[in-house]
């Protein structure tokens, strides 16, 4: 498995398609926050106010990851490595699971890369611009902070496996991109127009919805006029136990039908 991972890792840092997106992070990391900033006067109210104001961009994650996820989970069976790897002695098994790890590291590396970048250009900013950074709820934002990146690292963990299994039934980046952006899509839906609806069965589904439990602890959902957030320990529970049950799902569904399927390349 160590060697299939440094594999992985090889083929990514030759990868366009990571390249490509780690430059959009750095660059959102150092333009985003001078953009915010020159628009309050750079002012911090604590230490850790720069990583709550970038929570609500994390939106923009969503897009753009499960891109990379199609074309990482497809190019072992468009490129005809999978063969290769699986002669070679490597179980389907092992193959999957090297590649969700593998993905999850880069969107750990992602998800470190733009928020280390967002939080330092700020600091820097504010402190050239002559601005005081206060101590205000120092404590409150840190956890609040942590909390929500950690809810995000899960999540993107959760669509990850979905992208995954689509690409491995499907085998090809094209068919798995366009499934993609229909799942991203009809989740939006589910989310924002049947949380307004009359049925408390669709009202519960909405409620239930990936996207919903990121709109909440991103602090971008808006129910009634009002901004809804996390608030008691069932609204944390049911927000981290949604992922779990969907990455052990597809990952399951995806082990059981990799092992049975014939590799077509």
């Amino acid at each position: 498995m160590i060697n299939f991972l440094k594999g992985q890792s090889y083929y990514l840092k030759k990868d366009s398609t990571f390249r490509s997106i780690s430059l959009i992070f750095l660059i959102a990391g150092m333009v985003l926050p001078l953009w915010i900033g020159a628009k309050t006067g750079f002012e911090i109210s604590s230490p850790w106010q720069p990583l709550i104001t970038a929570i609500p961009l994390s939106l923009f994650l969503y897009f753009i990851i499960p891109i990379h996820v199609c074309f990482f989970a497809t190019e072992g069976f468009e490129y005809g490595s999978v063969k290769i790897i699986i002669a070679s002695g490597k179980s389907r098994s092992s193959y999957f699971i090297g590649k969700y790890i593998t993905e999850i590291t880069v969107i750990l590396f992602w998800i470190f890369q733009f928020f280390f970048i967002y939080y330092v250009i700020s600091i820097v900013a504010s402190l050239l611009a002559g601005t005081h950074i206060r101590t205000d709820d120092v404590r409150g934002d840190l956890i609040t902070a942590i909390t929500a990146i950690g809810f995000n690292v899960l999540y993107l963990m959760a669509y990850s496996a979905i992208v995954m299994m689509v690409g491995i039934f499907t085998k090809k980046s094209a068919s798995t991109v366009i499934i993609t952006f229909l799942i991203i899509f009809i989740d939006f839906i589910l989310s924002g127009y049947l949380k307004d609806s009359s049925l408390p069965f669709l009202r519960m589904v909405s409620n239930n919805t990936l996207m919903t439990q990121i709109m909440k602890f991103n602090g971008l959902y808006i129910f009634n006029s009002q901004q809804i957030l996390l608030s008691g320990l069932n609204d944390y529970f049911r927000v981290a136990i949604i992922p779990i049950i969907i990455v052990f799902i597809c990952l399951t569904i995806t082990l059981i039908s990799f092992e049975k399927s014939d590799i077509h390349t």
